[in-house]
Formats: C-alpha cells, structure tokens, sequence
C-alpha cells in the first residue's frame, strides 16, 4: 500500500472563524480561496511530494487556506475545491503504482461525499470489480 498525504479535515484557524461569523452577521458568503493547497506549497518553498518523492497528495483537489499545513508537517487539509480535476489526480496516483482498491479508499476517505470524490470512486469501484 502506497503512502498518502491526506485529508483529515483539519479545523479552520481563529481568522477564518471571525471571517465566517463576520460574513453571517453582514449576510455575505464568507471569503474562501478558489486555488489548492500546491499553491500554499510553491509559497512556502515546499517540494511537491508527489513530483519528488512519489508520494501521493490529495493537495491538488484540495482548498487552500492552510498555509500548506499537509506537506509540511504531515496534517489535514481543508475539504475538495469548487472544481476538483480528480481524474486527473487519479492518473498521475496510477503512475505512483496506486491500486484501484487504494483509489476508491483515498477519494471515499473523509470527504467521500462531496460530489467530485464520490463520482471519482464509483469509476475505480467499477474497474476493481
């Protein structure tokens, strides 16, 4: 079984909190970032784990807003962006030598049911079986 940087669904920092109560009280969506977590990486100078270490990272699909808290001390990360390239992401963990089984796993894993991870794992399921 392949090594995974996952998702734990860490919890938001007190500045995003006051930004959400703030954005209730004023009746306006609170402000969220629309990038993954490999931008908050290329700021921090952090190396891609998946292009140096082959390790697989669900940062790509994954929000920003954790100062790139995954890679860098081995934490969750915040839940799938608005608009995820999970097939993708699964090609580049298939050149890791990730199994299908492992697939279903890593995108059914805490954010199974947000709609782009949950299509994501009915295709490997279809080609595990």
């Amino acid at each position: 079984m392949s090594m995974l940087i996952m998702s734990a669904g860490r919890p938001i920092n007190k500045h995003q909190l006051l930004d959400v109560i703030s954005a209730f009280l004023h009746g306006r969506k609170p402000n969220t970032t629309s990038y993954s977590v490999c931008i908050e990486c290329k700021r921090r100078g952090n190396v891609c784990v998946m292009v140096a270490h082959g390790i697989p990272c669900m940062g790509p699909v994954t929000h920003a807003g954790c100062n790139a808290l995954c890679p860098t001390y081995n934490r969750g990360c915040y839940g799938p962006k608005e608009t995820p390239n999970t097939a993708s992401l699964s090609n580049w963990f298939k050149r890791l030598g990730v199994n299908e089984v492992d697939l279903v796993r890593y995108f059914r894993s805490y954010y199974g049911n947000s709609e782009h991870f949950y299509k994501e794992s009915k295709v490997h399921m279809k080609k595990r079986d």
